[in-house]
C-alpha cells in the first residue's frame, strides 16, 4: 500500500503521542546527547526510572516545568548516573572536564564554556582558551556574588 507524505507524516504524529512512541522518542534523544549502554534493555530501565522519578536524587527538590528532570550522565564515557533538577545537572561539578567549576569543553563549538545558573536565570559565555573562561568566571562570580 503506497501512503502519501501527508499520510505518513499523519501516523508518525499519532504514534509519537502514544506511550511506545515517547519512550523511543526520548531514549533517542539520550543516545542523540551521549547517553551509552551496552545492554538495550537497560535504556527501558532507566526510562520507567526518570518517568517514576519527582524529585531530583541530588537536592531533593520537586520537579518543576522550570526546573525540570534530567538524565545524568558523564560526557566523557557516556556512563549513566542519575536523574537531576536542571539546576543541579548543568551545575554539577562531576560533569566538569576543565578543573574549574562551571566552565566545560563544548564539543560542537570547539571552545571552552563558562555556564552557571543563578535564580533559575541562564548564563553563559563561550572562549577559545581555558585560562579566559577562568578569568572571566573569576570576574563575573566576584560581580554576582551578591545574588549566589
Amino acid at each position: 500500500m503506497v501512503h502519501t507524505k501527508e499520510e505518513r507524516k499523519a501516523y508518525n504524529k499519532e504514534y509519537k503521542q502514544t506511550e511506545k512512541g515517547k519512550m523511543v522518542n526520548i531514549i533517542n534523544r539520550w543516545k542523540h546527547r551521549g547517553l551509552i549502554m551496552d545492554n538495550p534493555e537497560d535504556y527501558v530501565t532507566i526510562y520507567y526510572h526518570w518517568l517514576a522519578s519527582t524529585h531530583c536524587e541530588k537536592c531533593n527538590i520537586e520537579y518543576t516545568e522550570k526546573n525540570f528532570k534530567c538524565m545524568d550522565h558523564c560526557h566523557i564515557t557516556g556512563e549513566y548516573r542519575n536523574i537531576l533538577c536542571h539546576d543541579c545537572n548543568v551545575n554539577d561539578n562531576s560533569t566538569n572536564t576543565s578543573g574549574t567549576p562551571n566552565i566545560y569543553w563544548h564539543k560542537k563549538r570547539k571552545r571552552w564554556l563558562y555556564h552557571k545558573i543563578i535564580n533559575g536565570k541562564k548564563h553563559q559565555k563561550y572562549f577559545i582558551l581555558k585560562e579566559d573562561a577562568i578569568k572571566y568566571k573569576i570576574e563575573y562570580e566576584k560581580q554576582n556574588i551578591y545574588i549566589n
